[in-house]
Formats: C-alpha cells, sequence, structure tokens
C-alpha cells in the first residue's frame, strides 16, 4: 500500500511476523492483511487458531478501539480448532482483537490493525514560539563551549561491560581490529553532562567516516537504558563509524548496581512527569540539550565525513531520535523504533503521557502546554532526515495513532514497518528480520 505525498512516496512495510501464540493457551490470532493496515470501509477478518489440547476450552474475543474501549466482547466456539471473526471498523482508528480466558488476565494471543494509518494527525498544533524556543537552547549551548572529557575504562568498568563472556569476546575481538573505546563525558549547561562511551577506527583519515548516536529506552535502573560499550563497539565495526552511545540522564558508566537504584529510587524516581507543568522545567529539556551536545561533538570529530550521521533509538530512544533529528540538521538518517513522544497530548497519548492530571483541570492543561515543546509531530515536521520508524500494532505503551501521527507529519523520504502481532516488548528487542531491516536501512544511508 502506497501512501503519496506532494514530495514523496512513504512506503508501508509488509514483512512476514509469526502471530503471537501463548505458551499455555495455544491460541493464536491473526488478521488477513500482513501488515495490519485497512483502508476505510474494508472488512478485517481475524482467523483464531486453538491447538488439540485447547478443544472444548471456553474463551472469549474482546475487540478493542483505541487501548482499552471495549467495542464488542464474544464467546467462542469451544468445540472450532479455527474461527473467523469479521469486524468491521468504524473509519480511521486502532483496533485491536485479543482471545480472552476466564479468570486470566492477559490475553492468551492478541492481534492489531490500523485504518487508514494516513488519517493521523497531532492532537495539538505546534506552539506559535516552538522554533524560538528551540533556538534560543541552541544559542545557550553555543554560548557555552564544552570540552570533552576522554578517559579509558576503569578495571572495574571494564568487568562490569565485559562480564559476559561473549561480550568480552566481541570487546576483545573489536579491539584487536583497529577499534578504540573510551568513556565520554561533555558538560552540559546547568545539567548533567552528557555521558556514555565512544568508539572510533583507529587511525582513521580526516574525513573519512560517518557517525552514529545511540539512544535508550526508558528507565534507570535497567540494563537497556544504560550506555552499552558492546553495541557501541558493534556499531563502529559494522559501519566503520564513530559512534557515542550515551544514556538518557547523564548517569556514570559501569557503575555497581546499588549506584542505579540509588539514582531511580532518589533524584530520577518518576522523572518523566518531573517538572512537567513548564517547558523550562521539564526534566526532557536536559535530555534534549545532552542529545544536542553529542552531537556537536561527534560533528567536531576530524575523522567525521561530514555527510553521514545517523540516529539510531528505540522506546524513549526513538524519541529522542526523532527529537534530534528535527532539531539538528545534520542528521541525515532516523531510525526510530516504537518511539515514545508521539503526540504526547491526545487522545491516545504516548509516553510518557499527562501522569495522574486530570483532564479539563488547570494541571492538564499546563503539562499539556508542555508536552507540545517535545512532542515527536512536531519534531519531524521540522526534520530533513531520511527516516525508517517501527510500530508494534498491539503496543499499548507507545500507541500506533500517535506514531502515525508523528510519522504523518515527515516531509521526507519515509518508511514505516507495521507489525500486527507485536507489543512494546517484543519490539524493543529487535529479531533478526527485524535487525536486518535496520541494519539494510543504514546501510544504503551510508550509500548515499
Amino acid at each position: 500500500m502506497e501512501f503519496k505525498q506532494p514530495i514523496l512516496i512513504a512506503l508501508l512495510a509488509a514483512l512476514p511476523w509469526a502471530p503471537v501464540h501463548a505458551a499455555k493457551t495455544q491460541y493464536s490470532v491473526s488478521g488477513d492483511h500482513a501488515d495490519g493496515i485497512y483502508a476505510e470501509g474494508e472488512t478485517a477478518v481475524f482467523q483464531v487458531k486453538r491447538e488439540e489440547a485447547a478443544i472444548g476450552q471456553s474463551a472469549e474475543y474482546r475487540i478493542w478501539q483505541n487501548r482499552w474501549d471495549t467495542i464488542t466482547t464474544q464467546p467462542l466456539d469451544a468445540q472450532l480448532a479455527e474461527e473467523n471473526i469479521n469486524f468491521s471498523p468504524d473509519g480511521n482508528g486502532w483496533y485491536r482483537c485479543s482471545i480472552r480466558l476466564p479468570e486470566v488476565r492477559r490475553p492468551a494471543a492478541e492481534s492489531g490493525i490500523v485504518v487508514a494509518p494516513e488519517k493521523f494527525q497531532p492532537s495539538m498544533p505546534a506552539p506559535e514560539d516552538f522554533d524560538a524556543f528551540w533556538t534560543a537552547q541552541k544559542e545557550r549551548l553555543a554560548a557555552s563551549p564544552a570540552t570533552p572529557i576522554i578517559t579509558p575504562l576503569t578495571p572495574e568498568q571494564f568487568k562490569l561491560e565485559a562480564k559476559n563472556p561473549d561480550h568480552r569476546k566481541k570487546i576483545e575481538r573489536i579491539a584487536e581490529k583497529g577499534f578504540t573505546y573510551a568513556n565520554v563525558e561533555i558538560p552540559c549547561l546547568d545539567v548533567q553532562p552528557v555521558r556514555g562511551y565512544y568508539c572510533a577506527p583507529k587511525d582513521a583519515a580526516r574525513g573519512s567516516t560517518p557517525a552514529i548516536i545511540l539512544f535508550h529506552a526508558a528507565g534507570v535502573k535497567g540494563g537497556w537504558c544504560r550506555s552499552s560499550l558492546v553495541q557501541a563497539l558493534s556499531m563502529a565495526e559494522k559501519y566503520n563509524a564513530i559512534v557515542i552511545d550515551i544514556n538518557a540522564h547523564g548517569m556514570l558508566n559501569g557503575q555497581p548496581q546499588a549506584y542505579y537504584d540509588d539514582l531511580e529510587k532518589g533524584e530520577l524516581k518518576n522523572y518523566r512527569h518531573q517538572g512537567n507543568q513548564s517547558r523550562d522545567d521539564f526534566y526532557f529539556l536536559g535530555m534534549f540539550l545532552r542529545l544536542m551536545r553529542a552531537i556537536d561533538f561527534l560533528c567536531a570529530q576530524p575523522e567525521w565525513d561530514g555527510q553521514h550521521l545517523l540516529a539510531y533509538g528505540i522506546s524513549q530512544g526513538g524519541g529522542q531520535v526523532l527529537a534530534a533529528a528535527g532539531l539538528d540538521h545534520r542528521v541525515s538518517g532516523a531510525v526510530a523504533i516504537v518511539p515514545a513522544l508521539c503526540d504526547i497530548s491526545g487522545n491516545v497519548a504516548g509516553w510518557p503521557g499527562l501522569g495522574n492530571a486530570k483532564a479539563g483541570t488547570p494541571e492538564a492543561e499546563a503539562i499539556a502546554n508542555t508536552m507540545r515543546y517535545f512532542d515527536a509531530v512536531n519534531f519531524n515536521a521540522r526534520s530533513q532526515a531520511d527516516t525508517l520508524m517501527a510500530v508494534g500494532l498491539i503496543d499499548t505503551t507507545c500507541p500506533p495513532p500517535g506514531v502515525y501521527a508523528a510519522y504523518n507529519q515527515l516531509d521526507t523520504p519515509k518508511r514505516i514497518i507495521s507489525a500486527p502481532d507485536q507489543g512494546h516488548h517484543q519490539m524493543s528487542i529487535p529479531n533478526s528480520q527485524l535487525r536486518r531491516e535496520y541494519e539494510n536501512f543504514i546501510k544504503e544511508q551510508l550509500k548515499k
């Protein structure tokens, strides 16, 4: 299916995703369109299958709209191994079909569809002073240049980063091939500094290498939200690139678990809502200042080829990718996987949402206004980067309406991968098929 726009053709990828199976309930459900995308007026057919051991078991299907608005709940025929559910959606929207067992909270299987995704649009306009606000932030950074601090890993850091034997082997192998790695710290005004790992091909000629910036998913104490030495080195080797892998918070690299636990319980507790009633106090301002500082660092490296700068991230990191591309036109390519920060104030709000603020209150209005300055829908409208996005059609954390609303603002070469039977967690840990898609996009970018 193609959505033709004045300047570009946006491709919607249909990959042969395997349907979600419940390990203990022996059910699966899948729609009749491999990509989960339907035109208005089309009837979707969900095919439910149950294994022989589940024949005779009571079960029902439920059709949801958006996150948790129930359209219908009906019993399945307990004697059928296969059953089709015909569903005629009421116009543009996001819908899910869940198979549910008595007294079991989690669905036995689930699949999602989107109707007329090209019609999703931002719920609120960009602030009139959006560009002026971010120009002022760039001017603040420019007026306070920072000297990066590059240091070798301590033995303790290396031990923690290489505690997985496979990671140790990979780090050592890539280093032996001639790639260097180090801690990088870059002061950043009055917020925490940029911190992460910097990797580069040793003795690369001036102006010879592309640059890649890596961002991470939300959280504080989990391994997924920290800078990763093995990931940074792997990307440097795969693309012969200079790479900076930064965490969102300016946390120290390679620390004992207690350090991250304390941050999550202390100063970074509920960080996603800190200061959210003011654009100047919102926690994500510091996060975005750091990403701009990190891009400046990469572009200042003599090895950078001056042309190829790619940003890659998942979830919160995907939202940072889109912000980076909108804030800095040196970003030439963007890979945003199940991105957060998309239509944050919408009816189907993207993460981090409005917190516990009650709709219609002054508090909720103030938060919604703040979010407009940090929303990917507004950064995408300003991006000049070729962009690959990915969305899971049963993802209730970074739901499809917001992701498509952001996607539809892009006026650059773009592509979106839709996975009907994938939720946020599945998409956040790319399988081999997804990795090939992302890698092929990056390789194509580096040929330009």
